[in-house]
């Protein structure tokens, strides 16, 4: 049942339908990585952690679609 929901694939996969769900929003996050990479070039895990829209986005989605807190299986 919740298979995928508590990896970085499922978050990034929630992420990326959020912002195709929203193109200004989209158009923001493009707008700032853009920006970014025309001052420094390619950018490293620091200077994406520096992004404000970005992270922005990136915990809204995980608010909206929060991983399970703890999954328990039993077997019967």
């Amino acid at each position: 049942m919740f298979a995928a929901m508590d990896t970085t694939s499922g978050a990034l996969a929630h992420t990326l339908h959020v912002l195709a769900e929203h193109p200004k929003m989209q158009a923001k996050v493009r707008q700032e990585i853009s920006e970014a990479r025309q001052a420094r070039g390619d950018l490293d895990f620091a200077e994406i952690d520096r992004l404000r829209y970005l992270d922005a986005v990136c915990r809204e989605t995980l608010r909206l679609y929060a991983p399970p807190p703890w999954l328990s299986y039993s077997i019967l």
